[in-house]
């Protein structure tokens, strides 16, 4: 399976009703000739005197790969971690760090299977 836009969409608005309560809002979904990663999380960031704010949000998706469902499925909520995380100004100790590991072991308690990365053979 490939990622497309209805797909990647219902998935953004499932996982956000199973996993963060609905509180996610809405973020743009865009698709990607990627050949490097099947999605990420990005953001616009304003930095102030104390702290850094985060806006613009956006997730992106890639085409170039032909996986299973489920793999797919997962990536969409991996990049949703990275978002509730920056959303909720939470800091972390990396980017995929104690806080991401911690949300990823919530959701993969539930039946999921979210990684840190994934080895693309595509």
């Amino acid at each position: 399976m490939i990622f497309t836009l209805p797909f990647a969409k219902a998935c953004f608005d499932r996982f956000n009703r199973e996993f963060f309560n609905g509180e996610l809002p809405e973020i743009p979904i865009r698709l990607g000739r990627a050949k490097r990663s099947l999605g990420t999380c990005t953001c616009r960031i304003r930095r102030r005197w104390w702290h850094i704010v985060r806006y613009d949000f956006k997730l992106r998706f890639s085409t170039s790969f032909d996986l299973p469902e489920a793999e797919l499925e997962d990536t969409v909520l991996h990049e949703m971690i990275h978002y509730w995380i920056w959303l909720n100004d939470l800091r972390d100790t990396s980017a995929h760090g104690k806080v991401f590991r911690e949300q990823m072991a919530r959701v993969n308690a539930a039946g999921r299977h979210v990684t840190i990365s994934h080895k693309t053979h595509n």
